[in-house]
Order: C-alpha cells, then sequence, then structure tokens
C-alpha cells in the first residue's frame, strides 16, 4: 500500500517516530512528517501550544494528517479543519493496535508500553507522574493486572529495562508483536478523507 501527495504533510507525536520512519523507508508511505516531542503529553495546554504553532494555516493547499489521540482538550476542535485529518484512536495504543485488540487487551487490565516510553520510563514514571516505588505499585495494581510491552520489531526487546520497571510497578509483564499495519491503514484512511473533502 503506498500513497503520494505532495500536498498532504503528516504532523505525528514522537512515539511513532521510529515505526512511521520504518513505513517511509520501506515505501509503504510517502508522506512527509513533523514529530513533536511525547513528553508533551505530560502537559497538555504546552502539547496544544506546540500543535498550534506546528499545523500550518489554511494557506498554500497544504493539507495534514494528524498521527495523535485524544491528548489535549482541543484535539477534537484542531482535527475539525477541513485541511487536517486526524487517525483513528483514542491514544497511541489504540491507534496502533485498533479498536477491537486495544479494546480487549484494556479489559484484561493491560498497561501498554511502547517502545519509545518504555526508554523514558523514569522521566514519565518518577519525574512528571511523582511516582516511588510504594505509591506506583499501590497505584498501578488498582487498575492494572499486567504490564505488555508493544514490540513493533524495531528495536531489541529491551527485558532489562522492562524487569526493572516491573519491579517498580508491581506488575508482571509480557511482550506482544505488533506490525506496522495498523499505523498505516490508520494514516491512510486519514489520508483519504482528506482526499474526499476536496
Amino acid at each position: 500500500m503506498t500513497e503520494k501527495s505532495s500536498k498532504i504533510e503528516g504532523v505525528s507525536c514522537g512515539i511513532f517516530k521510529r515505526e512511521i520512519e520504518a513505513l517511509v523507508g520501506s515505501g509503504r508511505l510517502n508522506i512527509a512528517f513533523t514529530f513533536i516531542t511525547s513528553m508533551l503529553h505530560m502537559v497538555p495546554a504546552q502539547l496544544e501550544e506546540k500543535l498550534k504553532k506546528t499545523l500550518p494555516k489554511r494557506s498554500g493547499g497544504r493539507k495534514i494528517v494528524l498521527v495523535y489521540g485524544d491528548c489535549q482538550p482541543s484535539m477534537i476542535e484542531m482535527s475539525a479543519r477541513p485541511d487536517i485529518s486526524r487517525v483513528f484512536g483514542m491514544n497511541c495504543c489504540e491507534i496502533i493496535l485498533g479498536k477491537n485488540r486495544y479494546g480487549q487487551l484494556r479489559r484484561e487490565g493491560a498497561f501498554f508500553l511502547l517502545p519509545e516510553w518504555t526508554e523514558k520510563w523514569k522521566e514519565v514514571f518518577q519525574v512528571h507522574l511523582g511516582f516511588n516505588r510504594e505509591n506506583a505499585r499501590n497505584f498501578m495494581k488498582e487498575m492494572h493486572t499486567k504490564l505488555l510491552y508493544l514490540d513493533t520489531g524495531l528495536i531489541p526487546v529491551p527485558y532489562l529495562t522492562l524487569e526493572e520497571i516491573s519491579d517498580f510497578c508491581g506488575l508482571p509483564f509480557e511482550t506482544m508483536k505488533v506490525d506496522l499495519d495498523q499505523l498505516l491503514k490508520a494514516i491512510i484512511d486519514a489520508k483519504n478523507e482528506l482526499a474526499e473533502n476536496q
């Protein structure tokens, strides 16, 4: 599945940088992307401001595929613009897994770990969320039964890091191989929606 358009660009959360670059590099996707650091999810107001600065004004015929979930309060309003089409999914995990598989795994109590955030887990859990080993265990066990690392196949599974997170959170971890087909479909569907709105 290859899509070509000189007027369509992408803006994505950096959590998908490796995956989208792999799709572009393999020739399955031909859209130029701008990536915004995923750490701004921890400060929604800053994410909103960064997106407002990054998204172009309605000029020059440019259209944007927006690869984000419901990550900040005005996301729905932003993606309602006729020159912007946001991928389907309430968050990055649903975007890459699809609605049905994501829903099933959530019902099983999974707490998802994508490769990019797994590398930054201490910054996320300890710096931004203020967790220590004790309160992380109490919080995580109330809502989750396991950690689930989504292995997109682009880097080696970081087993030592996953063991460290597992010990910190008090939950066992599993890994699950995830291909990039659902992410690609979400982007292409959003691109096609832009074409239909011309």
